[in-house]
């Protein structure tokens, strides 16, 4: 986000008392750690926002100065000025990058009792077109169909294969193992293939796999995730084994790069997010089956493991969920509810149980 020209003015006048006066040195460590506490991402997401609030304002001719800090008045009527157009939620991350624009400069959020049943109203009023349908998850019986179809000896295909057990079995996100383009930059948020250990020893088949994520959308700092053998063919352990057998490549580079057989044969590629969707795609169409996106790998394992009857925390701390946002990825509750059921105890197993205590 563009600090407002008032920023030095702001931190100065917060962070100095009567005998001390920060350096201009020590004020911008304070904004650059405070910018850090954002995403990328979210800074980009904000940025957008912020120009969606300055052009409402240049549009109604409210001059600069009475911009922020922001009025509740102000916010309620660009609140409001969103009814009927686009959804809450829209609305709500706007709000949340004009709050986060506050944080920084130390200015007072006049967010209200008002504000919040206004956005109420918004939920309420919101044109249907403006809500998306959920995302559909990849099954367990499409994994199972997808692995049948990929070749195992071609590098590619091996190299999707495993992926795709991974990211379901494993509750990840895409973006957390593959890069969004075959661009070098985006290597050090991805594992290497340094960071998939196993437990196993030299006269033993492993037992699992930890994968370390060098950074996840809620931990920049990065996540450790338990790869458990499954009982079918979608089984991760061995289909990343045999990528790591049919891709040998050294240890630095991305786990799921792949050996090119075209072009330059040998060479070691990159699997991109877009490329390894396209493949599966590809297959799954053929087979009858709607597109998928990269989340529907991690709703589908969520989904999946909680029909197992897995409890739903321990299913959360697999999959590195920070809450409890999780709940809304569930899908086929019909399966996941009887699996949860709490065993059944009969009338007469109570009545014996009863009598043996008198």
């Amino acid at each position: 986000m563009a600090p407002h020209h008032t920023l030095q003015f702001d931190l100065q006048n917060s962070l100095s008392f009567a005998s001390f006066h920060p350096s201009g040195k020590e004020l911008e460590n304070v904004h650059k750690t405070l910018e850090a506490s954002w995403a990328k991402s979210t800074h980009s997401s904000y940025s957008r926002n912020l120009k969606h609030f300055h052009h409402f304002c240049s549009q109604r001719n409210i001059p600069p100065e009475s911009r922020f800090p922001t009025s509740e008045s102000l916010l309620l009527i660009y609140a409001a000025s969103h009814v009927g157009v686009c959804s809450s939620s829209t609305v709500r991350h706007r709000l949340s990058a004009l709050k986060a624009y506050h944080i920084l400069h130390n200015w007072q959020w006049n967010g209200s009792l008002r504000l919040s049943k206004l956005l109420r109203g918004l939920k309420h009023s919101a044109p249907t077109s403006s809500s998306k349908p959920p995302r559909s998850p990849i099954s367990l019986s499409m994994l199972i169909r997808l692995i049948e179809h990929l070749n195992l000896r071609d590098p590619f295909d091996a190299a999707v294969a495993a992926c795709a057990s991974t990211a379901f079995w494993g509750q990840c996100r895409l973006g957390e193992l593959l890069p969004p383009s075959s661009n070098p930059a985006y290597t050090s948020s991805i594992p290497a293939r340094s960071h998939l250990t196993c437990s196993a020893s030299k006269s033993h088949q492993p037992k699992f796999f930890n994968l370390h994520l060098p950074q996840t959308k809620t931990n920049r700092l990065g996540q450790t995730v338990v790869i458990l053998p499954q009982e079918n063919i979608s089984n991760p352990l061995p289909l990343l084994q045999n990528h790591l057998f049919v891709n040998r490549s050294p240890i630095h580079t991305p786990l799921f790069s792949y050996r090119s057989k075209q072009h330059d044969p040998g060479r070691t590629l990159m699997l991109s997010k877009a490329t390894f969707l396209a493949r599966c795609n590809s297959i799954l169409g053929t087979l009858g089956y709607q597109r998928i996106s990269g989340h529907s790998f991690r709703i589908g394992g969520t989904s999946t493991l909680l029909a197992t009857g897995l409890p739903p925390d321990v299913v959360r701390t697999m999959g590195c969920w920070a809450s409890d946002s999780f709940l809304r990825y569930w899908r086929r509750i019909d399966r996941i509810a009887p699996a949860q059921k709490p065993p059944y105890i009969s009338r007469c197993q109570h009545k014996k149980k009863k009598s043996q205590r008198v």
